[in-house]
Order: structure tokens, then sequence, then C-alpha cells
């Protein structure tokens, strides 16, 4: 099954855009592919990268086979020398030869295309384990945001996507500012749609002594000292945690006003109890 992530990652017109000029810069060089799950295979029917690149093989875990001497290992690395009729029957996935991700330095090839939703781990084992260089190795999945994907996949497993709405009708004709300047917002920001919340600005504390007419992401930029003077009507804290944050803004930086303030993204109870008492 799709991961969240892959169907909203690759819903990106940023996305199409990135992998379509990436396949037309490596197009006519040999291409080597990493990655062979249920994501390739739904890429592929978008893409159809058999019939747009110069494809020698694709590697995946899966393909590893065990090495018939009986040493134990995969992949034949044991440095045992088989004979001609230990050779392995070749394997076809997607139309295209597959191959151990062991094999991958006897092969020819220019570039390196990795397709996971996480290429890290790959990267990792191709550079630190197979000892890959001087190969042009590029990921289909990119993040333009760190921690991307985790913080993507909390956000959908505590259904942001459901209560955002919500809050939205809730909060229709009111002012809002938003505490937090972080990661976690930018992911909001580039992976919802927050028109429907009247956003008049955005606060963090790293925005003291900030520049006149600075902007985050599209918004002007507020010391939390100047919250009060704003005044808007609710102040919605866009942090991952967020208990202490809201405690700090009630007992002191907003003490006194009427601001209401509340989580952009709301948790279960349980939850919250659990991230207080660990």
């Amino acid at each position: 099954m799709l991961s969240k992530y892959f169907q909203v990652k690759t819903k990106s017109k940023k996305f199409d855009d990135d992998l379509l000029w990436s396949m037309g810069e490596i197009k006519g060089k040999k291409v080597l592919l990493y990655g062979a799950g249920e994501g390739f295979v739904e890429l592929n029917k978008r893409y159809f990268f058999n019939d747009v690149l110069n494809i020698v093989a694709i590697a995946d875990k899966k393909f590893e086979h065990e090495c018939e001497c009986g040493c134990g290992h995969s992949g034949c690395c044991c440095g045992h020398e088989h004979k001609a009729e230990e050779k392995y029957e070749t394997q076809y996935f997607e139309g295209i030869r597959a191959i151990a991700p062991s094999d991958i330095p006897n092969e020819d090839y220019d570039v390196l295309l990795i397709t996971n939703e996480r290429p890290q781990p790959i990267l990792n084992y191709v550079f630190n384990e197979l000892n890959i260089e001087g190969k042009d190795v590029r990921t289909v999945f990119n993040e333009e945001i760190p921690d991307e994907q985790p913080n993507l996949l909390y956000l959908y497993n505590f259904k942001f996507d459901k209560t955002l709405p919500k809050l939205v009708k809730k909060l229709e004709g009111k002012s809002v500012v938003i505490y937090g300047a972080g990661v976690f917002f930018e992911i909001i920001k580039k992976y919802f749609d927050l028109s429907g919340l009247n956003i008049i600005g955005v606060s963090d504390r790293r925005f003291e002594g900030h520049e006149e007419n600075e902007e985050f992401l599209g918004y002007k930029t507020y010391a939390p000292s100047e919250i009060k003077e704003l005044n808007p009507d609710y102040v919605l804290v866009a942090t991952k945690f967020y208990i202490n944050i809201i405690e700090d803004l009630y007992y002191d930086t907003l003490k006194g006003s009427k601001i209401k303030i509340k989580p952009l993204m709301k948790k279960p109870f349980w939850t919250l109890v659990k991230e207080i008492w660990g």
C-alpha cells in the first residue's frame, strides 16, 4: 500500500517538474535504478521510465540471492569462484533486468537513480558500503524541508487534514497570529491550505529585533512581545509539541490579554498526557 507521504508528495507540481527535468537531463545515458517497490510501479505508470530512459537494470534487496557455495552470504559476496553452471537465472521486474544491490559495482552505468521515498539509508549504503565513486547519483524523492517525511506523516497520523477545515470554519472572520516559525510550520504551509485562516502574521522568538516588513513564508514577522499590540483574536501555536509554549504565552507573554490561544494541530488528551509525563 502506498504511503500517505508518497501520495501527497507525488501530487505536487514541484515533484513533477523536478522529476521530468531530471529525466530529461539523463535521457540517453545508461541508468541503473534502485528501488523496486509498489512506489516504483506507480511512478513507472506515470513517467514511463522504460520508454524514456536507457535503463540497464533495477536493483532491490528483494533480488538478493543465496550464495550456492553454502557460505550463507547473499549476492556471491564471499569471494567464492562459481562455476558457469552455478550462475543465477536472470530476473525481471516491470520488464527491467533485476539485480541485487550488492551487484551494482559490477554494472556498466552512468547514473544511479534512487526511486525510494526514503533515499537516505540507500545513499549511505551506496557510498559507505559499496564505495560508489565517480557516478551521477540522483534521488526521485528530495526533501526541501528537513524531516519532511516524518513530520508530514505525523500530521496525517493526528488527522490534521480533517481537523484543519473544522478549525478554519470555527475561526471564520477572526484574526490569527501563528506562533512558531520552524520546520513544522513550513511543512504545514507547503502541504495544506491555510488560505481560509485570516493570518495577520507569524511570531517566534527568533524574530526579536526583526527588520521592518520582514516576512516568513509570505507572512509578516513579529516578536512575541509584539503580539499584544497586534491584538489578534487568536494565537495558533504551530509546533509539534505545544503544551509548554501555550502555558508560557498564557501566563507570561500574553498575560492579562483577551487573546485566545490554541494549538494549530489538535492531539488527543491521552497523547498530551504521555508527552507531559513521558
